[in-house]
């Protein structure tokens, strides 16, 4: 997908072809898309829509990035980044029923925002429309179970080093990225606090991982999965060592 085009000058249905699954809608319901939705700029730091709030439109962020938060302010977590492309939480605009997180930009943001009230229209009477729409809430589910079961697996430093092997976006070879926000909001979406998370990025420094802010370069991304997975053989032998011990 091609996301040269400027945001500032975009348009309607320029910002509907960035969204990928939306890309692949046949014309007419493209236009009807277009014609209901509205495109908005959101400065970075500010909130797009709160926790508890009625759902009043489906965002899709055509252009930066979104943090998904839970929880009282000093006691924040996050559920999940959003990058460009992607569309934040179809099941309360489906269901009529309140956002289930707080959205904040972590950087500057342009998002096309869909009237929840047009978004059920398309969905119950648009068959390709309900397809995507389909696709979408699966993918979405899967994501959802699998931060959960890795968010309670392993310890501060297991969770961080699966994080990066799924940021790299390659099996071998070096990588270089950017986190998806501060490092702040990255411990929270971890379930650690920001001291734990600098002293296991300082331990990841003898496998080959370097920061530099919220840029991460990881000389060899083989040697770093392998390392987990010689952590869990570690922790099996231990627990076989354990039972054997107390049989």
């Amino acid at each position: 997908m091609d996301r040269s085009a400027p945001a500032m000058a975009m348009d309607k249905k320029t910002a509907l072809m960035r969204i990928d699954a939306f890309a692949k809608l046949p014309r007419g319901v493209l236009a009807q898309l277009s014609e209901v939705s509205g495109l908005q700029h959101i400065g970075r730091g500010s909130t797009l829509f709160r926790e508890n709030e009625r759902a009043h439109f489906v965002y899709a962020i055509v252009d930066g990035r979104v943090s998904l938060v839970t929880g009282a302010e000093r006691e924040e977590s996050i559920v999940d980044f959003v990058d460009d492309g992607d569309i934040i939480l179809i099941p309360p605009a489906l269901l009529q029923l309140p956002y289930m997180a707080t959205a904040k930009a972590t950087t500057d943001v342009l998002a096309l925002l869909i009237p929840a009230a047009d978004f059920r229209h398309l969905a119950e009477t648009e068959l390709p429309f309900a397809v995507i729409v389909t696709r979408i809430l699966a993918a979405q589910w899967r994501l959802l179970l699998k931060n959960f079961t890795q968010a309670r697996a392993g310890d501060a430093e297991q969770r961080l080093i699966r994080y990066l092997l799924e940021r790299a976006g390659t099996r071998q070879g070096a990588a270089k990225f950017s986190l998806p926000g501060s490092k702040r909001e990255l411990a929270a979406h971890l379930g650690m606090t920001p001291e734990t998370l600098s002293r296991a990025l300082k331990r990841l420094s003898v496998l080959g991982v370097a920061t530099s802010g919220a840029n991460i370069e990881i000389v060899s991304v083989a040697r770093l999965k392998t390392s987990t997975q010689d952590s869990r053989s570690q922790m099996r032998g231990e627990l076989a060592s354990t039972s054997d011990h107390h049989l």
